[in-house]
């Protein structure tokens, strides 16, 4: 009976741990250890890995294109930043 009230009284306060912040799962004021590099990164056409924040200029279709490497829902992918390259990416 103990343990069906504590399960209970659990559940009633899991909304309220989340209003405040408790649940989020964030971890504010983290001191650990961080990488020395970002761990993700996007793949070349050439099978090159680049960085988080790289770009790079790639024909689409018939018109050429600006791409940066991104995180997107967890996932690296080259996002498009802009129509057109600068003579420099060449």
């Amino acid at each position: 009976m103990r343990r069906l009230l504590l399960i209970a009284a659990m559940l009633l306060a899991g909304p309220a741990l989340a209003a405040d912040g408790g649940g989020s799962g964030k971890l504010k004021g983290w001191t650990g250890p961080k990488p020395a590099k970002p761990p993700c990164e996007c793949r070349g056409r050439d099978g090159s890995k680049q960085q988080l924040g790289a770009t790079m200029c790639m024909k689409r279709g018939e018109r050429m294109v600006t791409l940066q490497c991104r995180l997107v829902l967890n996932n690296t992918a080259w996002q498009e930043l802009a129509e057109g390259c600068d003579d420099a990416m060449f």
